[in-house]
Protein backbone atom coordinates (compact mmCIF):
# COMPACT_ATOMS: atom_id res chain seq x y z
CA UNK A 1 0.00 0.00 0.00
CA UNK A 2 1.39 3.17 -0.74
CA UNK A 3 0.77 6.82 0.18
CA UNK A 4 -1.19 7.95 -2.42
CA UNK A 5 -4.12 4.84 -1.96
CA UNK A 6 -4.05 6.18 2.10
CA UNK A 7 -5.19 9.03 1.07
CA UNK A 8 -7.68 8.49 -1.77
CA UNK A 9 -9.02 6.31 1.49
CA UNK A 10 -9.01 8.96 3.57
CA UNK A 11 -10.32 11.15 1.07
CA UNK A 12 -13.34 9.02 0.25
CA UNK A 13 -14.16 8.79 4.06
CA UNK A 14 -14.21 12.82 3.84
CA UNK A 15 -18.50 13.45 2.52
CA UNK A 16 -21.59 15.98 3.76
CA UNK A 17 -22.55 12.89 6.05
CA UNK A 18 -19.07 12.33 7.75
CA UNK A 19 -18.02 16.12 7.96
CA UNK A 20 -20.73 16.83 10.85
CA UNK A 21 -19.34 13.52 12.63
CA UNK A 22 -15.71 15.04 12.39
CA UNK A 23 -16.43 18.31 13.51
CA UNK A 24 -18.29 16.73 16.71
CA UNK A 25 -14.85 14.86 17.53
CA UNK A 26 -13.07 18.12 17.72
CA UNK A 27 -15.81 19.80 19.98
CA UNK A 28 -15.70 16.84 21.87
CA UNK A 29 -11.71 17.01 22.64
CA UNK A 30 -11.81 20.94 22.76
CA UNK A 31 -14.56 20.58 25.31
CA UNK A 32 -13.16 17.50 26.96
CA UNK A 33 -12.57 18.07 30.63
CA UNK A 34 -10.75 14.85 31.55
CA UNK A 35 -10.24 13.08 34.44
CA UNK A 36 -7.45 10.36 34.51
CA UNK A 37 -10.02 7.40 36.06
CA UNK A 38 -12.60 8.09 33.34
CA UNK A 39 -10.03 8.27 30.88
CA UNK A 40 -8.16 5.24 31.51
CA UNK A 41 -12.02 3.19 31.85
CA UNK A 42 -12.72 5.17 28.40
CA UNK A 43 -9.75 4.59 26.94
CA UNK A 44 -10.01 1.00 27.55
CA UNK A 45 -13.57 0.90 26.17
CA UNK A 46 -12.29 2.32 23.34
CA UNK A 47 -9.56 -0.49 22.90
CA UNK A 48 -12.19 -2.87 22.55
CA UNK A 49 -14.43 -0.94 20.35
CA UNK A 50 -11.09 -0.55 17.75
CA UNK A 51 -10.36 -4.36 18.44
CA UNK A 52 -13.83 -5.69 17.39
CA UNK A 53 -13.53 -3.05 14.30
CA UNK A 54 -9.73 -4.54 13.42
CA UNK A 55 -11.32 -8.50 13.74
CA UNK A 56 -14.19 -7.22 11.65
CA UNK A 57 -12.59 -5.90 8.61
CA UNK A 58 -10.01 -8.86 8.95
CA UNK A 59 -12.81 -10.57 7.86
CA UNK A 60 -14.88 -8.34 5.59
CA UNK A 61 -15.58 -9.36 1.85
CA UNK A 62 -18.00 -7.02 1.05
CA UNK A 63 -20.62 -7.71 -1.52
CA UNK A 64 -19.13 -11.34 -2.19
CA UNK A 65 -21.24 -13.39 -0.13
CA UNK A 66 -22.43 -13.48 3.73
CA UNK A 67 -19.95 -12.92 5.98
CA UNK A 68 -20.26 -15.83 9.03
CA UNK A 69 -16.53 -15.98 10.49
CA UNK A 70 -14.74 -13.84 13.52
CA UNK A 71 -17.26 -11.68 15.26
CA UNK A 72 -19.66 -12.15 12.09
CA UNK A 73 -20.48 -15.32 13.97
CA UNK A 74 -21.63 -13.63 16.79
CA UNK A 75 -23.21 -10.18 15.74
CA UNK A 76 -24.38 -8.99 12.60
CA UNK A 77 -22.88 -5.75 12.63
CA UNK A 78 -19.57 -5.85 14.48
CA UNK A 79 -18.56 -2.77 12.52
CA UNK A 80 -21.36 -0.79 14.10
CA UNK A 81 -20.95 -2.38 17.43
CA UNK A 82 -17.16 -1.95 17.36
CA UNK A 83 -17.99 2.04 16.52
CA UNK A 84 -20.48 2.18 19.16
CA UNK A 85 -18.03 1.46 21.51
CA UNK A 86 -15.67 3.97 20.37
CA UNK A 87 -18.11 6.67 20.66
CA UNK A 88 -19.23 5.81 24.10
CA UNK A 89 -14.97 5.33 25.03
CA UNK A 90 -14.29 8.79 24.05
CA UNK A 91 -17.20 10.31 25.30
CA UNK A 92 -15.99 8.51 28.88
CA UNK A 93 -12.29 9.79 28.21
CA UNK A 94 -13.35 13.20 27.67
CA UNK A 95 -15.87 13.42 30.62
CA UNK A 96 -18.59 14.45 28.60
CA UNK A 97 -21.92 13.09 29.71
CA UNK A 98 -23.88 15.28 27.12
CA UNK A 99 -21.69 14.06 24.05
CA UNK A 100 -22.64 10.37 25.42
CA UNK A 101 -26.05 11.38 25.69
CA UNK A 102 -26.60 12.69 22.33
CA UNK A 103 -24.41 10.31 20.87
CA UNK A 104 -26.86 7.06 22.45
CA UNK A 105 -29.58 8.95 20.67
CA UNK A 106 -28.61 9.38 17.42
CA UNK A 107 -27.05 5.92 17.21
CA UNK A 108 -30.37 4.27 18.70
CA UNK A 109 -33.05 6.78 16.97
CA UNK A 110 -31.54 6.97 13.48
CA UNK A 111 -28.38 5.78 13.01
CA UNK A 112 -28.89 1.35 13.55
CA UNK A 113 -32.40 1.68 12.50
CA UNK A 114 -31.33 3.83 9.07
CA UNK A 115 -28.53 0.93 8.55
CA UNK A 116 -30.64 -1.92 9.10
CA UNK A 117 -32.98 -0.90 6.92
CA UNK A 118 -30.69 0.44 3.90
CA UNK A 119 -28.46 -2.86 3.99
CA UNK A 120 -31.10 -5.80 5.31
CA UNK A 121 -33.10 -5.26 2.19
CA UNK A 122 -30.05 -5.21 -0.29
CA UNK A 123 -28.38 -7.90 1.45
CA UNK A 124 -31.68 -10.21 1.20
CA UNK A 125 -31.81 -9.50 -2.36
CA UNK A 126 -28.34 -9.56 -3.53
CA UNK A 127 -28.14 -12.98 -1.54
CA UNK A 128 -31.89 -14.43 -0.47
CA UNK A 129 -31.96 -17.37 1.85
CA UNK A 130 -28.78 -17.68 2.75
CA UNK A 131 -29.01 -13.98 4.28
CA UNK A 132 -32.65 -14.68 5.38
CA UNK A 133 -31.34 -17.57 7.91
CA UNK A 134 -28.68 -15.67 9.33
CA UNK A 135 -30.42 -12.25 9.26
CA UNK A 136 -32.98 -14.68 11.70
CA UNK A 137 -30.43 -16.15 13.57
CA UNK A 138 -27.73 -13.65 14.52
CA UNK A 139 -28.70 -10.32 16.68
CA UNK A 140 -28.03 -7.10 14.98
CA UNK A 141 -25.52 -5.41 17.94
CA UNK A 142 -25.70 -7.95 21.19
CA UNK A 143 -23.74 -10.60 20.45
CA UNK A 144 -24.87 -14.50 20.68
CA UNK A 145 -23.25 -16.46 23.28
CA UNK A 146 -22.42 -19.59 20.77
CA UNK A 147 -21.43 -18.62 16.91
CA UNK A 148 -24.04 -19.13 14.13
CA UNK A 149 -24.29 -22.94 13.40
CA UNK A 150 -23.90 -22.36 9.85
CA UNK A 151 -20.26 -20.20 9.84
CA UNK A 152 -17.96 -20.31 8.25
CA UNK A 153 -14.46 -21.28 9.18
CA UNK A 154 -12.39 -18.72 7.61
CA UNK A 155 -8.85 -17.08 9.09
CA UNK A 156 -8.81 -13.22 10.03
CA UNK A 157 -6.85 -11.61 6.76
CA UNK A 158 -4.62 -8.63 6.40
CA UNK A 159 -5.27 -8.63 2.73
CA UNK A 160 -9.06 -7.83 3.71
CA UNK A 161 -8.43 -5.51 6.76
CA UNK A 162 -6.58 -3.43 4.59
CA UNK A 163 -8.62 -3.18 1.57
CA UNK A 164 -11.39 -2.49 4.06
CA UNK A 165 -9.20 0.48 4.76
CA UNK A 166 -9.51 -0.48 8.83
CA UNK A 167 -5.60 1.11 9.12
CA UNK A 168 -7.45 4.61 8.74
CA UNK A 169 -9.71 4.14 11.38
CA UNK A 170 -7.03 2.82 13.35
CA UNK A 171 -4.86 5.76 12.63
CA UNK A 172 -7.99 8.15 13.52
CA UNK A 173 -8.33 6.41 17.04
CA UNK A 174 -4.63 6.80 18.15
CA UNK A 175 -5.26 10.31 16.86
CA UNK A 176 -8.11 10.80 18.88
CA UNK A 177 -6.65 9.15 21.97
CA UNK A 178 -3.59 10.85 21.82
CA UNK A 179 -5.45 14.24 21.55
CA UNK A 180 -7.64 13.54 24.88
CA UNK A 181 -4.52 12.49 26.42
CA UNK A 182 -2.98 16.02 25.55
CA UNK A 183 -6.07 17.77 26.97
CA UNK A 184 -6.06 15.27 29.99
CA UNK A 185 -2.13 16.34 30.66
CA UNK A 186 -2.70 20.06 29.63
CA UNK A 187 -5.40 20.47 33.06
CA UNK A 188 -2.98 18.82 35.30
Amino acid sequence: MNATLSWDAMRRKVTVKTIPVYLLIVLLIWLATPVLLWFVVGLLIVVAGEAVRVWAAGHLYKNERVITSGPYAYVKNPLYLGTFLIMVGFCVMASSYLFLVVGLVVFVAYYAPFKQRRESGRLHERFGESWARYDREVPAYLPRFTPYPHRERQPWSREAFVRNDEHGTVLAVIVGAAALAGRLWSLY
